[in-house]
């Protein structure tokens, strides 16, 4: 077959040296230990395809789609030289996986290099090495990712699935993308696992959705995935169709064929219909869904006794806020002998001008309801949505997605938007949530900048923009912290007579109040890591993240307290790569 235009990718494991075809000049490359490779291409014209080659006779190949992107697997041989073409396509993403030990190693990605055009090894910490990609928080590989879905503990490791577009920086139809952590801090990404509906990559001109948010029960027999399938004609968001879905898995890497569970929503819900976790409480499993019910939002809840027939009860709770289109991504769960809900409040702008903010209502497990004491914002910084918990070894945690509402982000070749909060603890006191980030955050901890009391900070140039900052008062006082500085824009953390909040300049969400609601301020955490602040304010009681995109790699930390006496004990300390 004729080409008229071809891309030529080799592979190799970092471990194997690369070697030469004397003939022509071609370089091979070794396939090392995996024994599959994934491309996801988009045939350029029809007819265009991806071949791989080993030796003189040994051929794979296979077309690609010219109206969306095709996931191709190609079975190779362990430390085998292969060549690959990719004949009239676009390749977005590309890895090695099937190995034995893929959940320690991860897949290999391969990144295209723009000399050679070849398709090469790219190390982690290469990879990651810029000004607008986090060093300490989770990040996709590259493109577009969103909710946390499947949170779990599964043999000897933390699992987390998510919302994801292997094909762009921009939200569309969803895949679910999976990586893996021995301690919830050091992640390795591992294969593709969902792709969207086959309607969608014949047509995707007709139709959008794809996989969407879910959650994960572990069993003695392994674990349990419940999902949203979402198809939606485009231009009318009214004739969407959301159903319920479910697969399992004894080794988080293969997967059961997939099975619907709940075809239709209840007679009286909205058409948004999604997010399903489940929970098991008093030996029955159930499952809150967002939706909505005459223009209000509700987390409707679901039994079984099997985890496969559900039957509908009523709303768990129903949110009398106006303005909200529905509950996305709800959770509920038994905490510190309290009942607590969360869920996102989707297309809703608050009194401080804050979008898509997150709420948390905490109250007493009654007849199947939940009858609520008290409530509040979930992070005041309203860049983290579609929170996910589980829990392990006694622990409740969380992982947030660092959402962009405000379109800040910044688009860079092979960069990434989105990005998940650091793990974090929930408690309950006082009728109020509390969380802190998980212990094992401490032991990226690295050189300390500065250490000291009574006076205050100036750090203009932290190389790397990855440190942490904690700060003790021994009594409420009027302060400012500069958190973030590029030109004419930044990002600071004030205390005054308006109380605590983040304030942002010269970026688009000027303006808006990101306050937290404590009355007063004895003690700080403060995360940054290139892009992303998260801030704990009192041991816990009011979290806060925003996004705060910086053209430089330097970092700053300045705090002027109005009474810098009241600070007795402050420390700034950078904070080390998870990659």
């Amino acid at each position: 077959m004729e080409y008229r235009s071809i891309n030529k990718i080799y592979y190799y494991m970092e471990t194997v040296s690369l070697k030469k075809k004397k003939k022509g000049g071609v370089i091979r490359l070794n396939t090392g230990q995996y024994t599959c490779l994934e491309v996801f291409a988009k045939a350029k014209t029809k007819g265009g395809n991806i071949r791989v080659v080993s030796g003189k006779t040994h051929v794979m190949e296979k077309e690609a789609r010219t109206s969306y992107y095709t996931w191709l697997k190609f079975p190779v041989e362990q430390d085998t030289e292969y060549e690959l073409e990719c004949g009239c396509c676009d390749v977005t993403l590309c890895y090695l996986s099937g190995n034995d030990k893929i959940l320690e190693t991860g897949v290999q990605y391969l990144e295209k290099e723009k000399q050679s055009g070849r398709y090469l090894p790219v190390k982690k910490e290469i990879h990651y090495n810029s000004s607008i990609r986090e060093a300490y928080h989770f990040a996709p590989w590259k493109n577009w990712m969103n909710d946390p879905n499947g949170l779990c503990y599964f043999q000897g490791y933390y699992h987390m699935f998510y919302q994801f577009n292997p094909h762009g920086q921009k939200w569309s139809n969803m895949y679910w993308g999976h990586a893996a952590s021995k301690d919830l801090i050091h992640w390795v990404h591992l294969p593709v696992v969902l792709a969207p509906q086959e309607e969608i990559l014949e047509e995707p001109e007709k139709f959008s959705g794809g996989a969407f948010s879910g959650s994960a029960a572990v069993t003695r027999d392994g674990a349990v995935f419940y999902f949203t399938r979402h198809l939606e004609p485009h231009g009318d968001c009214m004739k969407q169709v959301e159903q319920q879905w479910m697969m399992k898995s004894r080794d988080m890497l293969h997967f059961t064929e997939e099975k619907c569970i709940i075809r239709k929503r209840p007679e009286r819900a909205s058409s948004d219909f999604r997010d399903p976790k489940v929970v098991k409480i008093g030996g029955r499993w159930y499952m809150v869904l967002g939706s909505a019910i005459e223009g209000k939002g509700v987390i409707l809840l679901y039994e079984s006794e099997d985890m496969e027939h559900w039957n509908y009860l009523h709303p768990l709770l129903t949110e009398e806020t106006e303005g909200i289109r529905c509950f996305e991504c709800p959770d509920f769960m038994e905490l510190d002998g309290k009942y607590a809900a969360v869920g996102a409040w989707m297309r809703h702008y608050d009194d401080c001008g804050r979008f898509q903010m997150s709420r948390y209502y905490i109250g007493n497990w009654k007849e199947q309801k939940l009858e609520a004491e008290s409530s509040g914002w979930f992070d005041f910084g309203s860049n983290c949505y579609a929170m996910q918990s589980f829990e392990h070894g006694g622990r409740r945690i969380c992982i947030g997605w660092i959402s962009d509402f405000y379109g800040e982000h910044v688009e860079k070749e092979n960069g990434a938007y989105g990005s998940m909060t650091l793990p974090r603890q929930l408690h309950i006191r006082n009728n109020k949530l509390y969380m802190k980030p998980i212990e094992e955050v401490a032991l990226l901890k690295g050189k300390s900048l500065y250490r000291g009391r009574g006076e205050n900070i100036a750090l203009r140039a932290i190389e790397g923009n990855a440190y942490m900052a904690e700060i003790h008062f021994s009594a409420d006082t009027f302060f400012s912290i500069l958190l973030g500085k590029d030109g004419e824009k930044e990002i600071s953390l004030c205390n005054d007579e308006s109380g605590l909040r983040i304030v942002t300049k010269g970026v688009k969400s000027q303006g808006i109040c990101f306050r937290a609601d404590v009355e007063k301020v004895t003690g700080l955490e403060i995360y940054m890591d290139g892009r992303v602040t998260e801030i704990y304010v009192n041991e816990g009681e009011a979290a806060g993240t925003k996004l705060f995109y910086n053209s430089s790699k330097d970092g700053c930390f300045v705090l002027q307290a109005e009474n810098p006496e009241n600070i007795v004990r402050a420390e700034v300390t950078l904070m080390d790569s998870i990659w």
